[in-house]
């Protein structure tokens, strides 16, 4: 039996009436899911970076929705790994929201892409829908300088250093940390926190350094970006010399006394330089030190401070003995000045000899003095007879 030509042609149109019907339903189903957020941390990739895509979809209308695939769809510079793919979502109920995290990973170039959020609907035929969104990479790294630093570094000595960190990027910056490095070289900080640095953000850190020899100072700084490790540093060349603003002894008024048996030298020291002087102490050398001052404490001198010293000893080893001021830093290191003076001027005080007169010069003097005076009265008692002669 054979069905009239016109059968077959209405109920292909019945057919085609009923499926387009039904596209037409499920189309307008699933254009009532959206992307209603999309973020990206960080929000800026440097070269070689992954960020994480955050994508919330919502299902604005009545009826749920059944999503086959979520992925990715990266570009040249930007991909997503396709095993990140979601491949069985299921449904998404009317009013119902739901989330989608992505890898993103650059290839190292910089500029601008634009990749593809893809959601795939199972019950609307080849309907889908995709959303384009940025995604920047910029190889801008943190900036590190130096900014103040000792006119010399003294061997072994603590030195005050400051890095100034700044961030240029458009993106924050986390987990900052610095650190010092360099042959001969240590730190009091073991690392500096510096932690978040918004855009255009910057902190100063002020870093003890010791150096105990000629080397170059590296300053460190690692940082994230997102979940991504970076580092950045600055490096200085270093040479060992004296500071311009360290403490200076210096000795005024200086007066020496001979007092018999041993010798005293008194005076002024003077803080001359431009740091504390600490644990200042005088005392002789190229002698014995003895009783009652074998060595004198000063204590401490602001600069321009001045003190009175007193020092006592015997048994020079020449006509020149040097007195020695030692002193401390702030941290500790120890410091020492000599000046030399000169015994030939000492005073000589109560029963004391002369530095430059022997005890058998004085007893020679004393003869001469009595042979005078037993001369005088030979002359006296040879005047007296003549004139009892003459009565």
């Amino acid at each position: 039996m054979k069905f009239p030509h016109t059968l077959l042609i209405g109920a292909l149109v019945l057919f085609l009436l009923v499926t387009g019907g039904l596209s037409s339903a499920a189309a307008e189903e699933t254009g009532q899911v959206s992307v209603i957020s999309l973020t990206m941390d960080p929000e800026v990739l440097m070269p070689g970076d992954t960020a994480t895509i955050t994508a919330v979809i919502k299902n604005s209308g009545t009826t749920s929705v059944s999503i086959g695939r979520a992925l990715i769809m990266g570009v040249n510079e930007v991909y997503s790994p396709e095993a990140k793919a979601y491949n069985s979502v299921g449904m998404l109920g009317p009013g119902d929201e739901m989330t989608f995290t992505f890898p993103i990973t650059s290839r190292g170039q910089i500029g601008t892409y634009y990749p593809m959020l893809y959601l795939d609907f199972l019950n609307a035929g080849l309907s889908s829908l995709k959303y384009t969104f940025a995604v920047r990479v910029d190889d801008t790294q943190l900036s590190v300088a130096l900014i103040d630093q000792p006119d010399a570094f003294g061997e072994s000595r603590n030195e005050k250093v400051t890095v100034r960190v700044g961030n240029p990027r458009a993106n924050s910056l986390n987990g900052i940390q610095i650190s010092v490095s360099g042959d001969g070289v240590s730190s009091k900080q073991t690392t500096y926190f510096v932690g978040k640095l918004d855009p255009d953000q910057y902190v100063d850190a002020n870093l003890t350094v010791v150096v105990d020899k000629p080397t170059d100072i590296s300053f460190d700084v690692s940082y994230r970006n997102g979940q991504n490790l970076h580092t950045n540093s600055v490096q200085i060349p270093v040479s060992l010399g004296e500071r311009k603003v360290r403490a200076e002894m210096i000795l005024n008024n200086i007066e020496i006394a001979n007092k018999g048996t041993y010798y005293q030298v008194t005076g002024d020291v003077n803080n001359a330089g431009l740091e504390d002087a600490k644990s200042i102490i005088v005392t002789t050398a190229k002698a014995t030190p003895v009783a009652p001052m074998e060595s004198y404490v000063v204590g401490s001198l602001e600069p321009d401070g001045i003190a009175e010293f007193d020092v006592t000893f015997t048994n020079p080893e020449s006509n020149v003995v040097d007195l020695l001021v030692s002193y401390k830093d702030a941290d500790g290191n120890q410091y020492q000045s000599t000046v030399q003076v000169t015994l030939s001027g000492a005073v000589v005080s109560g029963n004391a000899t002369s530095s430059d007169e022997s005890p058998a010069g004085a007893v020679a003097a004393v003869v001469v003095i009595l042979l005078i005076g037993v001369c005088a009265v030979v002359a006296w008692r040879r005047g007296l007879l003549t004139d009892l002669r003459k009565k």
